[in-house]
């Protein structure tokens, strides 16, 4: 049974979580039992799939790239969810060619479903999707990074004299 789990590719919203690597193994046994044992229906491969997917910021924006060859623009469905980027889609097997035809078949087909959670104040209005040569581009604006400064405290004026009069003694 394949699980799904939210991603945040750039890490900026989740504690580490030492439960994560293991939830990577339980994905990659997943990938491996699907291949071996998949869902296969008489007549019709059904394996399900992940599309690989890649993420950076680039000219203050955040990019997303999905791998999607065989894909139809017409099954893909790109939706904002609760600060979440949901890219879902399918793609379809040939209806052609009968199963017992094929002497070689590791491609995989099915439905998808890609979650990625979206730093806090980013601009969700401004998403753009495009899709060419098989790839899917998703950009919208990066929220603006707050810079590290450095804070003065402040002390009353009777612990500043203190301070400064065991300075004295002190030199």
């Amino acid at each position: 049974m394949k699980s799904l789990m939210r991603l945040d590719p750039f890490r900026m919203m989740r504690r580490w979580d030492p439960f994560e690597d293991l939830r990577s193994m339980q994905h990659e046994m997943d990938r491996l039992f699907d291949r071996f044992l998949g869902g296969d229906m008489p007549g019709e491969r059904t394996t399900l799939w992940m599309p690989s997917v890649e993420s950076y910021t680039k000219e203050g924006k955040l990019v997303f790239k999905a791998e999607l060859p065989g894909v139809d623009p017409k099954d893909l469905d790109v939706s904002i969810s609760d600060r979440e980027l949901v890219i879902k889609g399918e793609r379809k097997a040939e209806k052609g060619t009968k199963e017992e035809n094929y002497v070689y078949r590791e491609i995989s087909y099915g439905s998808f479903e890609r979650r990625f959670v979206l730093p806090e104040g980013v601009k969700t209005d401004e998403l753009k999707a495009k899709f060419s040569n098989g790839i899917l581009e998703v950009t919208l604006p990066a929220p603006a990074v707050v810079k590290a400064r450095k804070i003065e405290i402040e002390t009353p004026k009777e612990e500043k004299k203190l301070i400064e009069t065991e300075e004295k003694k002190a030199a």
